[in-house]
């Protein structure tokens, strides 16, 4: 039986529509039909105009690496043709000037925008209305809410995604797709409505690895490419204690495999990475009260009660509590690539479990906010799976700028698992 348009990836989409076997128009009528039957249970769409959507792929005027791919745009995302809320009802109906930079580059390379997806508020804490597509009463996670779940259920192929501490990494395992945070700063960040400057990255969400790359590529300009096969590095922490029994189990039987397979190295980390996930909390507190004083002081009743709870937390960080957090991630970059020879990646668990309840919020950041602080390059994969049977992912991570071989250890890994 043929497959879906809609269940194509990124790739063989392109692929199709450069050998004329089917059109920009086909591939946004078969996304949007998937969006009309479902965006009511999933409820993973800001902004979404099927009609506009259907008349630039009819247009198809634009050559690129993404000619007629469809696209989603996280809401933090500034775009001049879409309302761009940030996720709060303080920017309800604002209609940006001009394009985010990462947008302007994709359109610019025949990207077609699927509309925006919903994102928490600001990207920061309070749950999104949207809802897990493998469980209603679970949430999707957070920040990227709204690209993760849309992925997941096939409402478009890939989408666009920030982490400020684990809004990328996180919802794609809770969702069970891929979730690729890139080098701090190597996508440009102009344009996206900022929460913690020191830690914004913006990220790309598929159902492969390959698909992630491809947007990677288009959006950061890098095209080196990883050849060696990866030296691969366990890491049981850095907070392994917070972790789901099920979700260990599950992690330790994908190494016992894969043990058999390729020769595995426990990698014991400096004990002062354990603190590195408070420290990045510390710098997020204390950037977003700063950062958000236009909103809090001049309309703090647009803002939900959880927002503004978190935004008193900052308050009380001082310059000196923050100016310790920066420089523990500065001394933990260093170490980490002293750690790390060329070539090395570290696995370990993507979040603490299976995605908790929905009204408990969107998880718990803890086993991706040390690496963000690193600024390292972090990519996760849907290979494993807890006691309920919900998607748990394998992280995969590097130290900052080795971008490439996260990528292909990860597309490594991806295979070895689906060989299993």
């Amino acid at each position: 039986m043929e497959e879906p348009l809609h269940h194509l990836g990124a790739r063989e989409s392109l692929a199709l529509m450069t050998a004329h076997g089917i059109s920009a128009a086909d591939m946004a009528k078969a996304f949007g039909e998937r969006i009309a039957a479902r965006e009511a249970d999933i409820r993973a769409w800001a902004y979404c105009d099927p009609e506009a959507v259907m008349r630039r792929a009819e247009q198809g005027d634009t050559m690129g690496a993404l000619d007629g791919l469809l696209i989603g745009i996280k809401d933090n995302f500034d775009t001049a043709d879409m309302p761009t809320a940030y996720g709060s009802r303080f920017y309800e109906g604002h209609r940006p000037a001009s394009d985010a930079a990462a947008v302007a580059i994709l359109r610019a390379n025949g990207a077609i925008l699927a509309g925006k997806t919903v994102c928490t508020e600001f990207a920061a804490w309070p749950v999104s209305k949207t809802r897990n597509p493998h469980s209603s009463a679970r949430t999707p996670g957070g920040s990227s809410s709204g690209s993760a779940a849309a992925v997941a259920d096939h409402m478009i192929s890939v989408a666009l995604g920030t982490q400020t501490l684990g809004s990328v990494v996180r919802p794609a395992s809770y969702c069970g797709v891929v979730g690729f945070k890139p080098s701090y700063g190597r996508i440009s960040r102009v344009g996206v409505k900022p929460l913690a400057e020191s830690l914004d990255t913006v990220g790309v969400l598929s159902r492969n690895v390959g698909d992630a790359e491809l947007i990677y590529r288009v959006l950061s300009g890098d095209e080196r490419r990883a050849s060696a096969s990866p030296r691969i590095h366990v890491c049981r922490g850095l907070n392994w204690d917070l972790a789901d029994e099920d979700a260990k189990a599950a992690f330790e039987a994908f190494v016992a495999k894969l043990g058999a397979a390729v020769a595995l190295k426990d990698w014991h980390y400096p004990g002062f990475f354990t603190q590195l996930a408070a420290a990045a909390r510390t710098i997020h507190d204390f950037e977003v009260y700063r950062g958000f004083t236009f909103e809090r002081t001049s309309a703090p009743e647009k803002l939900s009660p959880s927002f503004v709870q978190g935004l008193e937390r900052g308050r009380g960080c001082t310059a000196p509590d923050y100016e310790a957090a920066v420089e523990q991630g500065r001394d933990g970059r260093n170490q980490f690539v002293g750690e790390m020879g060329d070539g090395s990646v570290v696995i370990t668990l993507s979040a603490t479990g299976e995605a908790p309840a929905y009204e408990t919020g969107t998880g718990d950041p803890v086993f991706n906010s040390s690496w963000t602080l690193l600024h390292a390059p972090c990519l996760t994969i849907p290979v494993l799976a807890g006691a309920s049977g919900m998607p748990i992912g394998l992280q995969i991570v590097a130290p900052k700028f080795r971008d490439a071989e996260v990528l292909h250890a990860a597309a490594w890994l991806h295979d070895f698992a689906r060989g299993l």
